[in-house]
């Protein structure tokens, strides 16, 4: 509850699916005050809140498909394709 003018923030828990306000733990953890599930915030635009277990599976899951872009040599060497476009002379001339 904000005590400068009496705002309680409230959201809909993923997990017992009721209104509630979640309280803060660590970090952007938090639990909710009825069901006790955990959950990890996450702003974007509006708050989410993810069971920790998923969360987690998202964190290792974005890691995995960190990659980095290697050139194709072919076609820095300008074999293979063109994209240069192609254009018809025009008829009604």
């Amino acid at each position: 509850m904000n005590e400068k003018n009496n705002i309680i923030n409230v959201s809909m828990c993923p997990g017992c699916h009721k209104l509630t306000s979640m309280k803060h733990m660590k970090g952007n953890k938090y639990f909710c005050k009825l069901c006790k599930q955990n959950f990890k915030q996450y702003k974007n635009g509006k708050l989410i809140y993810i069971p920790l277990h998923i969360a987690d599976a998202i964190e290792r899951t974005k890691e995995q498909l960190k990659f980095e872009f290697e050139a194709d040599i072919q076609l820095d060497m300008g074999t293979g394709i063109s994209f240069e476009p192609e254009a018809e002379d025009d008829l009604d001339n």
